[in-house]
């Protein structure tokens, strides 16, 4: 007889429960666009708890089943949905091999504006586009070696945002104003300043994004995209740098909320002001809250593999081409296991930037973590302090409670007033 421990069969969740997790989970994600959000749907998720809602469910479930991984069946496909910390560990560091990251779910949104981006390559084009995002993102550099050219455009464009508003003493900042200036500082560091007024790009990545939000639904167009390849390439770099400027979208609304955490947190935001007037591209604490508004908005609201071969989850067998799905905000508002979920703490971020025992993964983790996992936080820690060097910020709307923060915050509703600092 062998001595080798034989794997369990895994937990299968019962009809009902796979219509509920469909309902309460998947369908508010996908309806709120996975890849271009719809504001309509944002607003509704806030103003109706479904994020909350979401959780709550998911808490249930492991109530009920226990943390081992659970299976749904879905359309015929088998998905598993990770249920503890330690599973979310081992599946983000045994990425790409045997947990592929170009699942078929990914495959279908992101076919539609990067066909050959490195998120949906197999294993062999993945070792080949790796190391070309990682230089030109400065993937292990906490500083990226161009940081002084960023700091520059970035303040080289806050400052024609308060000229905008003539300079006044105070304003209100919303969405819209934050993200034209945001767009123009992210076209000139991914494509240089002659892109910053480049409608048409802009106009061409919308459409394509909104159809990819569609997924297997929508029509695959890559007309648009293939006007900004070079055709002598062997490298589709039109796909590659077609995530990065999708990336920095996402962003763009962490950023946005790290503004709302700290109008509504005047002691860090002092703080973050203090670190400001020191100077320096490297910024700890204002890096600290960007990491805090996707750990309590997760910008990825799940981290999707597939398996490439027969393989175990904790002891549970589980079938090659099984989905793997990881529900980030399910672990960075476990509020039945975590006492911080529900308020702001960048202590925990102090030189990381995931902390996959406990879950907690902005960037994700491990082979196939965002490679701009360090460029990030660091361009949006210059934009956040530009803003805090030059003005105090308060949150107007909506009123967030700090030790009570909700699930949702649509970044599309957010106002800010910035009063001018003597």
């Amino acid at each position: 007889m062998s001595s080798e421990t034989q794997p369990a069969e895994i937990t299968e969740t019962s009809l009902l429960d796979t219509l509920r997790v469909l309902t309460s989970v998947v369908a508010p994600t996908i309806a709120k666009g996975v890849i271009k959000r719809r504001p309509s749907v944002e607003a509704l998720a806030q103003h109706h708890g479904l994020d909350t809602a979401a959780l709550e469910l998911l808490q249930d479930l492991r109530k009920k089943y226990g943390s081992d991984p659970l299976q749904l069946s879905v359309l015929l496909r088998s998905q598993v949905l990770v249920m503890d910390p330690k599973d979310v560990e081992q599946v983000l560091s045994e990425t790409p091999t045997p947990f592929g990251s170009a699942s078929k779910e990914k495959r279908s949104a992101l076919r539609h504006f990067e066909p050959s981006n490195i998120l949906i390559a197999d294993t062999e084009q993945r070792a080949q586009l790796r190391p070309a995002h990682e230089h030109a993102l400065a993937t292990n550099e906490r500083i990226h070696p161009y940081a002084g050219r960023f700091e520059q455009v970035i303040q080289e464009e806050l400052r024609l945002l308060f000229d905008d508003v003539d300079n006044k003493p105070e304003f209100d900042l919303d969405w819209n104003t934050f993200a034209k200036a945001w767009s123009k500082i992210t076209l000139r560091i991914a494509l240089g300043d002659s892109a910053r007024d480049d409608k048409q790009l802009i106009n061409d990545l919308d459409d394509i994004r909104h159809r990819a939000n569609w997924g297997f639904l929508a029509f695959t167009d890559h007309s648009k995209l293939e006007s900004y390849q070079a055709q002598d390439s062997n490298v589709d770099w039109a796909s590659q740098v077609a995530q990065w400027l999708f990336a920095f979208d996402a962003a763009a609304m962490a950023t946005y909320r790290a503004l709302a955490l700290l109008g509504a947190h005047p002691e860090h935001q002092e703080k973050a002001f203090q670190e400001a007037k020191s100077g320096g591209p490297d910024r700890p604490l204002t890096r600290a809250v960007l990491l805090e508004s996707l750990r309590l908005w997760p910008t990825t609201p799940a981290i999707l593999r597939e398996l490439t071969e027969d393989h175990q989850i904790d002891g549970k067998a589980i079938a090659k081409g099984t989905g793997v799905v990881i529900s980030t905000p399910f672990f960075h508002r476990d509020n039945e296991k975590l006492d911080f979920a529900d308020r702001l703490s960048p202590d925990q971020w102090k030189d990381k930037e995931a902390i996959p025992s406990q879950g907690l993964v902005p960037f994700s983790a491990g082979p196939a973590r965002c490679p701009a996992h360090n460029l990030v936080p660091m361009v949006s820690g210059l934009v956040i302090d530009g803003l805090l060097a030059e003005r105090k910020i308060e949150l107007v709307e909506p009123k967030l409670d700090p030790k009570a923060l909700p699930g949702t915050l649509n970044n599309f509703e957010v106002k800010l007033h910035l009063t001018k600092r003597n």
